[in-house]
């Protein structure tokens, strides 16, 4: 049916499918279609697989609960991996192979420009970093995460800064997921990493004080202190209420204080 469907519509731009069940392969040769986005994949057999294979696909988003799919396509240029593969709460849950299967995906979007990166790749990221893991090394510009900012998500996203020493823009977007799968902070790492290209970094919806968060006062610090051609640092608050938390204030005060490296970084406050 969807071969139909891509065969009769020779000018389509962009595909989205939505609570996909079973489908072992999607093959998209089209020059035009650029832009696929896929909710929700389920296969029956867990053992299988969804490949996809889109050498001129330009634009992908994979979200919600995804079984295993397989990509191959050489002309992406940003990806949004915001899936879940398993429960966590499910007793049968295996670290090992949702760990082997995020490292194959990113295997295949190594060398896209633009990456989001959803809470459940973060936590498996973490755990990999725990186990001395690097993510392949990549030409990346831009750089979202999707974060509870808990402890536990610190070593993935380490580690992956570590592997894009291209990075210009990093975005984290506070998600409140909060879990206790890992305890890690700032301090336990031997944290090192290039940021020579780091010109923009945005702190997006946050609600409280950043000193709430064990690792990111440390982080930020660091971030501010090495990224030597920084030019814009946005922090911006949740707005509710019509009005500004106190905790956002203190924050202000706090980040000011903050030495910062780059003579032509300036530190931006909104909500």
């Amino acid at each position: 049916m969807l071969e139909k469907v891509l065969f009769g519509c020779p000018n389509l731009e962009s595909l989205e499918l939505h609570n996909v069940l079973s489908i072992l392969r999607l093959e998209i040769s089209s020059l035009k279609l650029t832009s696929l986005s896929i909710k929700d994949y389920q296969n029956e057999n867990h053992d299988l697989c969804l490949e996809i294979v889109a050498p001129h696909i330009k634009y992908l988003q994979l979200l919600g609960y995804c079984d295993k799919i397989r990509l191959n396509v050489a002309s992406l240029i940003s990806a949004i991996l915001s899936i879940t593969f398993d429960d966590l709460e499910d007793e049968d849950w295996n670290s090992e192979e949702e760990c082997s299967y995020l490292k194959e995906l990113l295997r295949s979007v190594a060398h896209v420009e633009n990456l989001e990166l959803g809470p459940w790749c973060i936590e498996c990221l973490s755990i990999l970093g725990l186990n001395g893991w690097q993510s392949p090394p990549s030409s990346r510009k831009f750089l979202k995460f999707d974060t509870a900012l808990e402890q536990s998500d610190f070593p993935g996203i380490c580690s992956f800064l570590q592997s894009s020493p291209d990075l210009e823009t990093l975005t984290i977007w506070y998600n409140h997921r909060p879990r206790d799968l890992l305890i890690a902070t700032f301090e336990d790492h031997q944290f090192s990493c290039s940021l020579l290209y780091l010109k923009t970094i945005n702190f997006i919806d946050i609600h409280e004080s950043l000193s709430r968060y064990e690792f990111v006062v440390p982080f930020v610090k660091y971030l501010l202190k090495n990224a030597t051609v920084l030019e814009k640092f946005v922090i911006a608050a949740e707005f509710k209420g019509g009005h500004v938390s106190q905790d956002y204030v203190k924050m202000t005060q706090e980040i000011q204080s903050f030495p910062i490296s780059s003579p032509h970084a300036s530190v931006v406050f909104s909500f």
